[in-house]
């Protein structure tokens, strides 16, 4: 069994758009003009969510941001149901709080190895967005207000 190359970002930008995975225009890749570092992955059948993509040494991050964290209601709450329940509500995906231009923020992450294939990007991509979805529509904050 052969090993499984490593990925570049344009390896994986590549890929992805030539991908008989994805349906016509459901994807699209672009790597970030302020972070070239940074791949940004819109999938239009998860509602036109946003991923960001990064390359390293030994992982690829896969990282979505959901919602500002003070409009979530009693934030405290929901980050102690989420680490009570973390396993069966994010499969292959971890919640952290970031901070985005000085506002702390909700994301979703998840990491794997430089040389998955690309059948497990896929599955990765789709599950962030996917839990990311459904988290909001079921834990999300009730004001739209960001």
């Amino acid at each position: 069994m052969s090993e499984q190359p490593t990925w570049t970002l344009q390896g994986l930008k590549s890929a992805l758009e030539q991908s008989d995975s994805f349906a016509g225009d459901e994807i699209s890749c672009t790597i970030s003009a302020a972070q070239p570092d940074v791949l940004e992955v819109q999938l239009r059948s998860a509602g036109e969510i946003t991923l960001f993509m990064t390359v390293g040494e030994t992982q690829i991050l896969t990282t979505t941001v959901l919602w500002p964290r003070d409009l979530q209601d009693d934030a405290a709450a929901f980050e102690a149901m989420m680490l009570r329940n973390h396993k069966k509500l994010l499969p292959l995906c971890a919640l952290s709080i970031d901070n985005v231009d000085g506002r702390e923020y909700y994301e979703l992450f998840g990491a794997m190895s430089v040389r998955s294939t690309l059948n497990s990007v896929e599955t990765e991509l789709r599950t962030i967005a996917n839990s990311a979805l459904e988290l909001a529509a079921d834990v999300g904050p009730q004001s739209s207000a960001a």
